[in-house]
């Protein structure tokens, strides 16, 4: 295995909307296709690290190169990036076993620590090689299927990746829930088990460190920052926010700026 060869797939509608590729090409060897029939033939003679693929409109057919490489290369670490984000397709997406999954748009620091993680995944070789299933499942097919008999922490990784991709949008417990093939109290109870938190508590806990994240850029408001994380009272984020990183969001920023000069 090279551990600084990628293997980038892109299966977009509209290829030159945008070119996520790029980012990593820098960083890592990468091979860039749009023809998913030649990923056995690169797969065997590059030993890559990873794989990645890349859609805006994923459908059943587009979806099928992934479910195939999954089937064929068990322990080849994959990240799915998509613009056209629903419920069902990341259940789908965790039921392949992708081991990352991304929707658009995403910041560019933040997709570059997903392949360096995804890529030292692959180095450990730490996947299991299990037999996936033969068909591209349907992607409105209730998430219970997929969920009931994965361990506790399994059956609620639908959840986290729905929080990751949608912590600024408003989180109801009743679909995460769903997702995780679960009633909303048993869904509760399995969380705090788990987590040792409540899931509310778990996603304030997680849009603030994405607000601690936003707050280090330059120029970063706090008005924009807390909307941007799914906070609609500034009162509320402000609360938040000390009650988790111990001052106020005005103090925090004001020590970024003071750590990069800035007056």
């Amino acid at each position: 295995m090279d551990p600084r060869t990628l293997i980038w797939v892109d299966l977009r509608v509209q290829p030159f909307a945008t070119d996520l590729s790029s980012v990593v090409r820098s960083t890592y060897q990468l091979r860039y296709i749009r023809e998913p029939s030649v990923i056995p033939k690169l797969v065997a003679a590059l030993f890559p690290a990873a794989i990645c693929f890349e859609y805006d409109k994923p459908g059943p057919k587009e979806l099928e190169p992934l479910r195939r490489t999954r089937l064929e290369f068990p322990r080849l670490p994959v990240l799915m990036i998509t613009v056209e984000h629903w419920e069902e397709l990341a259940v789908w997406a965790l039921r392949m076993r992708v081991c990352d999954y991304l929707v658009v748009p995403v910041e560019i620091n933040d997709l570059c620590s997903r392949i360096a993680t995804l890529v030292s995944l692959g180095q450990r070789k730490s996947l299991q090689g299990e037999l996936l299933d033969r068909g591209v499942p349907d992607i409105a097919t209730s998430a219970a299927r997929c969920t009931n008999s994965a361990h506790p922490r399994d059956r609620l990784l639908p959840a986290i990746s729905y929080v990751e991709a949608n912590y600024s949008e408003k989180v109801a417990l009743g679909v995460v829930a769903r997702l995780c093939g679960l009633g909303r109290y048993q869904f509760s109870r399995i969380f705090k088990r788990v987590h040792g938190t409540t899931f509310r508590d778990f996603l304030i806990a997680h849009r603030i460190n994405r607000a601690v994240h936003l707050l280090h850029a330059p120029g970063a408001s706090i008005t924009d920052v807390a909307f941007s994380v799914g906070f609609n009272d500034l009162s509320h984020f402000a609360h938040m926010f000390r009650r988790y990183v111990g001052v106020c969001p005005s103090d925090y920023l004001n020590e970024t700026k003071s750590a990069r000069g800035e007056g």
